[in-house]
């Protein structure tokens, strides 16, 4: 597939990163080299949103093979984890900000296997860039303005001084200051020289979990040792004759294979009505099915009948999702969808001082309770609300899109997909548009001059809550679309910083 482009394209969450995948692309890197550089670059230019210390989850489409794979860079719960433990320790949920809610975190060795498996550059190049941003510092824009002078960062401080020595207090953040991370250039730089084995098996795995273990982390170096990516099969339905790829368990990705699956080829505006209700079965057997695949029974049925389900969603934990997403498509047309995450603001709150990795708190979404589904296991991998998403129009690249917004990542990316395919708008024009969302009971959130785009019979059960201003609540979208005339267009989100 050649298109017509010298280089290809990129859109990130930052425009560093978008810099540092481009930069890659002219040194003749394909879409799996750019895709890493990049999101490397935003595991230093949005610390708060992703990092070393966290997962990640993305798709390739090799252009030659005609094939999509999913690379699933999700790390298992520690072995010391299980229900007994934490009911001894007198809990009834796993605390949402702390060192007992650390999983492994994948990141590092999904860059790197993607790249030893798919790309074409070395380690060492590619995080070039990262190293350079954390060692020379970022700057503090309106974003990170607000959020180091917001409550979510005061309150983690309280807790973590380790949090604060690194990023500052939040009296002292002003406009454009620069927050330099020397710890965390260090450890890039020794990972571009010997490679993740040190993260996962040498002199930085014993310096993270000393540190971890002073402050009360069940991680040993065995978990780290254990660990590995996973390259899976991505699962598929068919949308306006278009081809829906996403990422299976323990990704929510079958969410919006269901939402595509309930919707497809209804040539009406989407009623809010059976919105609601398809959502809710979509996400019961997301809640059921999306768990560690050596555990999870999606795996030993051969189709599931979305119909089948019942509402019974009702206990996922809120969340508005704290994550960095990136796009990229190469002149070959090879493609990436990649997200990556700390789950929530700076994850767990915790850092390694030693390295500068600040850990997420991916565990915290693991029930230790005995009712529903996805409880607490022992050296599995947690459910994960990354999403990413290809679309492929008879087998050749049409779309790569990815999303943060936890709960709401299948929700925004399943309504792009509307606006695209079912009504015919351009991809900037299909990110502009009004947005839904829901959560859980009967709420829906709305976007200003959604009734323009969405029906809505009355209904005194059903509550709408309106935010008459484009809000991060409905995503950041990263977007690559490919015209007719074999050209790329980027579609950027403004409800997020999107480049």
């Amino acid at each position: 597939m050649k298109l017509k482009t010298n280089y290809g394209m990129v859109v990130s969450g930052h425009k560093e990163a978008t810099k540092s995948g481009i930069k890659i692309l002219k040194k003749g890197g394909n879409a799996i080299d750019a895709a890493i550089a990049a999101a490397s670059t935003l595991a230093v230019a949005i610390p708060n949103m992703n990092g070393l210390g966290g997962d990640s989850i993305a798709l390739y489409y090799s252009s030659k093979k005609k094939k999509v794979y999913t690379i699933n860079g999700s790390g298992r719960s520690p072995k010391k984890a299980s229900v007994r433990y934490f009911k001894n320790l007198g809990l009834k949920e796993i605390p949402q900000k702390s060192s007992l809610s650390i999983t492994v975190p994948g990141v590092i060795h999904a860059w790197e296997t993607s790249l030893k498996k798919y790309g074409t550059k070395k380690l060492k190049d590619i995080l070039e860039d990262a190293i350079k941003l954390a060692e020379n510092g970022i700057k503090v824009d309106h974003y990170l303005y607000n959020f180091f002078k917001g409550n979510v960062y005061k309150d983690l401080i309280k807790k973590n001084k380790n949090l604060s020595n690194i990023y500052g207090l939040p009296k002292d953040i002003k406009f454009g200051k620069i927050i330099k991370q020397k710890k965390l250039a260090k450890t890039l730089r020794v990972l571009g020289k010997f490679g993740s084995k040190f993260f996962y098996k040498g002199d930085l795995c014993d310096k993270m979990v000393d540190d971890l273990k002073k402050q009360g982390a069940i991680l040993s170096k065995k978990d780290f040792i254990n660990h590995s990516t996973l390259i899976q099969r991505p699962i598929s339905t068919d949308y306006f004759n278009k081809k829906i790829f996403s990422a299976p368990p323990n990704s929510q990705g079958l969410a919006l294979i269901g939402l595509c699956k309930l919707f497809n080829n209804i040539n009406k505006k989407i009623n809010l009505n059976n919105y609601l209700d398809f959502k809710k079965k979509v996400f019961s057997i997301r809640d059921k099915y999306c768990l560690d695949p050596s555990v999870s029974d999606f795996f030993k049925k051969k189709q599931i009948n979305f119909n089948d389900f019942k509402n019974i969603t009702k206990d996922f934990k809120k969340n508005f999702g704290d994550t960095s997403t990136l796009v990229v498509v190469d002149k070959n047309g090879n493609a990436v969808s990649w997200v990556q995450s700390l789950f929530e603001e700076f994850g767990s709150g915790i850092v390694s001082p030693q390295t500068g990795v600040v850990f997420h708190n991916r565990m915290y979404l693991e029930k230790i309770s005995k009712k529903g589904f996805n409880i607490l296991k022992s050296q599995k991998r947690p459910f994960h609300t990354l999403c990413p998403a290809i679309i492929l129009d008879n087998n050749k690249l049409d779309l790569s899109i990815s999303t943060p917004g936890d709960h709401g990542q299948p929700q925004t990316i399943f309504q792009i997909l509307n606006y695209i395919y079912n009504y015919g708008y351009k991809i900037q024009k299909a990110i502009n548009l009004p947005r839904i969302r829901h959560n859980q009971g009967n709420q829906i959130l709305a976007e200003k001059g959604f009734k323009k785009q969405f029906k809505f019979l009355k209904n005194k059960k059903i509550k709408i809550k309106i935010y008459n201003k484009p809000n991060r609540v409905f995503g950041g979208v990263t977007a690559i679309k490919v015209n007719p005339n074999m050209t790329l267009s980027k579609g950027v989100d403004k409800r997020r910083s999107c480049n």
